[in-house]
């Protein structure tokens, strides 16, 4: 068993919040570049370029690695309700299917501008390819089972080097579990053309981020800690970057099956990223005040909200729009999106918490004497 009865940093990290808040951020850029605009928009123009770099790691693989660090800072992370969250988030992720692809393609299809498919068909390549929020779902049903039995910060590391082992054998065999019964339980843990967000492929971030999380919690001097951090990380990536340029080592950015399917060498490198990129926000972040931090808490706080809402809009645009944006549409739809998410996120979570608020302080019926 873990052992983090010396919390020393416990509390709100400023620096954790910046990066979660500029995830989810980089996550709605990035999904709103790759589904609406046009070629020259997502390759050639700077925007698109420095969107798609900061939609990689910056985006999902920092998102989840955040998950594992908040369980150890949670105090809601018993097996019992990491399996309800989990359960919930894998159900959510399905639904977010329903109304942002198989509704609008039905409609499409309905209204011509899609080819005429089966019904049957159309709902099957719509529903089941896995999202982030399923992968999510899963990777708290593993921290339910893995803290219900106790494991240690050894069993973690075995787990996963485990896991990156099966993973990199497994991947070349997807294809032949692609048979249309099975492809979508498949895709949750291989993946496949279904899957962008495999288990046992990213199931290293959370992991690392839970491990991350027991040494922050327990240390005293933040500052040597993420000096230390960056120090360690900088030198190995810079000669990474050096091996990527001269001897061609992948960086997951080659492709989109690349990202989304990657294996042991960019799982590691990723981390490390991580862990860079985290030391450098929070020395950021200590001097982050006003509206930027007010704003990257407000996002930080309402991240899974903001992912759901911004799809439905995607969804929506799927019927309403028929080509290929430009440049100046692409960054004006993108605000106006972002903004409408954010805003519907607050109000939603406000909503149900004023509910939550007055069913607790209704009353009891008083029993007949």
């Amino acid at each position: 068993m873990i052992d983090v009865s010396n919390k020393k940093n416990v509390g709100r990290q400023n620096e954790l919040d910046v990066a979660r808040g500029l995830a989810v951020i980089f996550m709605v850029l990035i999904h709103m570049l790759l589904e609406l605009s046009n070629r020259s928009t997502q390759e050639e123009s700077i925007y698109g370029i420095l969107t798609q770099l900061l939609g990689g790691v910056p985006a999902a693989p920092v998102f989840m690695f955040l998950l594992g660090v908040g369980i150890i800072y949670s105090r809601k992370n018993t097996p019992g309700l990491l399996v309800k969250r989990g359960l919930t988030l894998v159900a959510a992720g399905y639904i977010l299917n329903l109304f942002r692809s198989v509704i609008p393609a039905w409609i499409n299809t309905f209204l011509g501008f899609e080819s005429p498919v089966a019904v049957s068909n159309l709902v099957y390549e719509n529903l089941f390819y896995i999202d982030i929020l399923q992968f999510a779902g899963l990777a708290m049903l593993f921290f339910a089972v893995s803290l219900y039995f106790n494991f240690s910060i050894r069993e973690y590391m075995l787990v996963l080097l485990l896991f990156m082992i099966f993973n990199l054998f497994m991947l070349p065999y997807i294809p032949y579990y692609e048979a249309t019964a099975v492809a979508p339980f498949t895709a949750l843990l291989f993946g496949n053309d279904f899957s962008y967000f495999p288990f046992f492929t990213w199931i290293a971030y959370p992991i690392g981020g839970y491990l991350f999380g027991t040494y922050l919690i327990q240390t005293g001097n933040k500052f040597e800690f993420y000096k230390r951090v960056f120090k360690v990380t900088s030198i190995i990536l810079v000669a990474y970057s050096v091996c990527v340029v001269l001897f061609n080592f992948p960086t997951g950015y080659e492709s989109d099956s690349s990202y989304y399917h990657h294996t042991i060498i960019v799982n590691l490198v990723y981390i490390l990223f991580i862990l860079f990129w985290i030391s450098i926000l929070y020395f950021i972040s200590n001097k982050l005040h006003g509206l930027g931090w007010t704003f990257l808490k407000s996002a930080s706080a309402l991240t899974t909200e903001i992912y759901f809402i911004h799809f439905l809009f995607i969804g929506l645009y799927a019927v309403l729009i028929h080509q290929k944006l430009g440049l100046g549409s692409t960054l004006l739809l993108t605000v106006l999106t972002y903004v409408f998410s954010h805003y519907m996120a607050y109000l939603f979570v406000k909503l149900k918490a004023n509910k939550i608020n007055h069913r607790q302080e209704r009353p009891p019926l008083k029993e007949n004497s």
